[in-house]
């Protein structure tokens, strides 16, 4: 028999406490975008105003509100495509914080109830993550 901490609260909550208690400012993730496609990618949390995109022109935010629900989306800054990006909380697979590899299992009990474990599994592991075969293992 295992012992386990069991929070209780948001997930996007838990998932943005994980990934900022780390000196770390960078993480990488893997999830399914909403075509169904699996996407992995290096991301920040940093709010940016102006960023240099992919052909070298500098791009500035409208200044217009989020438009999505906090609670439901991650907004981070794709550091490969050099754009923000809306991640799934409900659709994230796994994420990595300097050398803590967490994978993501859900469990829908009903419409209000979801319980959500966070396993550490070795770094190591990150390579196969990396790849599409081992998400569902």
């Amino acid at each position: 028999m295992t012992q386990t901490n069991i929070q209780v609260g948001k997930v996007s909550d838990l998932l943005y406490d994980l990934m900022t208690q780390t000196k770390a400012k960078k993480f990488r993730a893997g999830f399914i975008k909403t075509n169904g496609e699996y996407r992995v990618g290096k991301f920040d949390l940093l709010n940016r105003s102006t960023w240099k995109q992919t052909d070298g022109t500098m791009y500035k935010r409208k200044g217009k509100k989020r438009t999505t629900d906090a609670d439901e989306y991650i907004l981070a800054h794709d550091l490969d495509k050099k754009a923000p990006r809306n991640i799934s909380v409900k659709r994230l697979k796994w994420f990595s914080v300097g050398k803590k590899v967490y994978k993501i299992n859900r469990l829908e009990v009903n419409d209000d109830i979801t319980i959500v474990m966070f396993d550490k599994v070795k770094f190591n592991h990150l390579k196969s993550l990396m790849t599409k075969g081992d998400i569902n293992e």
